[in-house]
């Protein structure tokens, strides 16, 4: 009994588990990525490299301590007594040095933070554009197909009236023509379909199946209003932020060095028994170099301080170009779909129906329909390019954002 449940149990998890759904949306793919690309990985280690880094930095150095131990005689009598000694030290950095290079060092944690999230938005742009592309090849691959299908109906009906007299031998020739032609196209369609399919689990380190599919998404929401408010999304995204961030170190670093003249503090004491006495003291040392040399430290400090803040403006003025050139070409590929939307898919589908029903009944030219057709099928293929398009930089314009629109 129990034996056939286990059997059971079994044949019902292959079932299921053969039945299951190898079909994917955009947003579970992108969630596969965050979990399984290498690249994420390595970017997270990278900023535990330098929060560990800090904490090496913060620590106080180790005080020493030494013990010495020994014979001695004293000359006049000949006599062997003990020595000792214990030596103890402890070296002290500028607290003011410190307080501000740990600071400056801290901006390190933040900087690597950033740029983690802006290599991370960079890879997910370049994911969701191969899914983008692939969704489009795809599509493109079906209308394709659907095409074929009309062109071999087409070239046997020409076929049919070539020999009962109706139609002349070219018209046969021109339809076997187009059946080529588009045989050919999908073949290159097809390429590049095993090329984006290929991109996208690799982006996923292979972790899909080889027939895995993905339901296309080809809505569009109009991007908000967002010509007015770009300087203030721009100062807040991670580009700007990054600069910031580096300002800021640069300027705690000026300040560290100002207060490096005085390099560190020593606290030592000294106990311990020569051969005619005992011996103690202990003192305070400040440690100051005798050309100072920290004045050049502070210039270069200020000069690099210098070149941040230009690199700030520099970063802010290209990034609000280039926001303003993505927000622009998405304006007008929404005016171009929109266009698509209002009639013209509609007249084409309309124009292509009309044109074959007149040429099976003799009225138009096999020239008329195979133009129809080749038109409505470059009219669709238009369609999902522009909305493809649309959104490559949709996705382009919330990497440089840093938000999701």
């Amino acid at each position: 009994m129990k034996n056939t449940l286990i059997f059971l149990f079994t044949i019902i998890g292959l079932t299921v588990t053969l039945g299951a759904e190898k079909t994917y949306r955009l947003e579970n793919l992108v969630e596969i990525l965050k979990s399984n690309n290498l690249l994420f990985k390595i970017h997270e280690i990278e900023k535990n490299l330098t929060k560990q880094e800090y904490k090496i930095n913060r620590l106080l150095p180790n005080p020493e301590i030494e013990f010495s131990r020994g014979q001695g005689e004293v000359f006049e009598t000949q006599e062997s007594q003990l020595v000792w000694g214990v030596h103890f030290k402890f070296e002290i950095p500028n607290p003011l040095y410190r307080y501000l290079f740990l600071k400056s060092e801290k901006q390190s944690i933040s900087k690597a933070r950033i740029i983690a999230e802006i290599k991370n938005r960079s890879l997910i742009r370049k994911f969701k554009n191969h899914f983008f592309r692939y969704q489009y090849f795809i599509t493109i691959d079906l209308f394709l197909i659907e095409k074929q299908k009309i062109l071999e109906e087409i070239n046997k009906i020409t076929k049919m009236k070539v020999s009962i007299g109706e139609t002349r031998e070219i018209d046969y020739l021109r339809s076997s023509v187009e059946l080529q032609k588009n045989k050919t196209a999908g073949f290159k369609i097809r390429k590049r379909i095993a090329y984006e399919k290929t991109k996208i689990n690799e982006f996923l380190n292979y972790v899909l199946p080889d027939d895995f599919k993905i339901i296309k998404d080809f809505d569009i929401t109009p991007l908000p209003r967002i010509e007015k408010t770009i300087e203030g999304l721009i100062k807040k995204g991670p580009f700007v932020e990054l600069r910031g961030s580096e300002v800021e170190q640069k300027k705690l670093k000026v300040r560290a060095n100002r207060f490096s003249i005085i390099e560190s503090f020593e606290i030592f004491t000294e106990k311990g028994k020569e051969v005619d006495a005992d011996v103690w003291r202990w003192g305070v040392g400040i440690a100051i170099p005798i050309f100072n040399t920290k004045y050049l430290s502070v210039q270069k400090a200020k000069m690099e301080q210098e070149k941040a803040q230009k690199e700030l403006e520099h970063t802010r003025k290209h990034l609000f170009a280039d926001v303003q050139g993505v927000i622009a070409e998405i304006r007008i590929s929404e005016k171009e779909i929109e266009t698509f939307r209002g009639a013209v898919l509609k007249e084409g589908s309309e124009n292509l129906e009309l044109s074959k029903k007149m040429y099976l009944s003799g009225e138009v030219p096999l020239v008329v329909f195979l133009d129809s057709q080749n038109s409505f099928f470059e009219i669709k293929k238009r369609y999902y390019e522009v909305i493809t398009e649309w959104k490559i930089l949709k996705s382009e314009l919330e990497e440089l954002l840093g938000v999701e629109l």
